[in-house]
């Protein structure tokens, strides 16, 4: 099933986004996008989902694919979106995944929401940037711009822009200096196709909701990880360049209840484990 162009209209009058994959009488599994990226990031597990029984619902955050833009919008303000959508699909329970910058927003959801969470799983997730030493293992520019996005606008203005650019040359290029080896070899054109896909339509309504989630990434989160109670799962690449495996130990030292697990490779190894993953992190 592949249902992707779906919209609800949230009770402050926003539109919020979503896609639906796998088996639509399964197991339902929240999946939270990266940065840039949109609901279609959850494509890549739509066969493995279906196959596994596995209801994924993908959100659009606000200002990326189909969701309104909301100024001045906090990393807690997520939970209330996810049980919007959660209660108008009847759903009471369910687990979350968020990959990469989708990380932080299943911490969110796991510290706000836990009695509506059957588990979490973060992967490859951006621990908070502000934290000291949190980006040392990253490719050297890119740990200069996520420790200082919380302190320029102009210097998320100039990420959102860049990003544009890429959209416009139609190409992530694969000798980026965030991707590690590994990483550089799965950029076949159909992953890069994809990659594209995911890049347009995350500035679909335009550049303020990357640009803005910059922001939330970067500067005090509202919570503290240590309050989650709810179970975790974590996986990150050993050789990741672009969220360090320096912010999966984060999360582990200050989770009370988390499990670590790292894969050889870079960002985009989990792909090659994601049966394991989703095993262990649905219910």
């Amino acid at each position: 099933m592949d249902l992707n162009e779906n919209k609800i209209k949230l009770k402050d009058g926003r539109s919020l986004g979503y896609a639906e994959y796998g088996d639509i009488n399964g197991k339902p599994l929240f999946f939270f996008h990266g940065w840039p990226s949109s609901r279609f990031h959850a494509y890549r597990i739509s066969k493995l989902a279906t196959e596994l029984n596995i209801r994924v619902i993908a959100i659009d955050r606000p200002g990326m694919g189909l969701s309104d833009f909301m100024p001045n919008r906090k990393l807690l303000d997520f939970p209330d979106d996810v049980i919007e959508l959660a209660d108008y699909l009847n759903i009471t329970k369910f687990s979350i995944i968020g990959v990469s910058g989708g990380g932080p927003y299943s911490a969110v959801c796991a510290y706000k929401i836990p009695e509506r969470i059957n588990k979490a799983g973060i992967i490859v997730g951006l621990a908070p940037t502000y934290i000291k030493n949190i980006c040392n293992g990253m490719a050297l520019i890119n740990k200069l711009c996520w420790e200082n996005y919380g302190k320029s606008s102009l210097l998320r203005s100039l990420a959102g822009y860049t990003i544009y650019f890429e959209y416009l040359l139609g190409n992530l290029n694969p000798v980026s200096p965030f991707l590690s080896k590994y990483d550089k070899k799965m950029f076949k054109p159909s992953f890069s196709q994809s990659m594209n896909k995911d890049l347009a339509e995350s500035i679909r309504k335009g550049l303020n909701g990357i640009i803005h989630e910059l922001k939330i990434y970067s500067t005090d989160w509202g919570f503290e990880l240590s309050d989650i109670k709810t179970k975790v799962y974590l996986y990150y690449g050993k050789d990741d360049k672009n969220v360090s495996l320096a912010m999966g130990k984060y999360y582990k030292q200050n989770l009370q209840n988390s499990v670590l697990t790292t894969y050889e490779g870079g960002h985009f190894s989990w792909l090659e484990h994601a049966e394991e993953i989703l095993r262990t992190s649905v219910k």
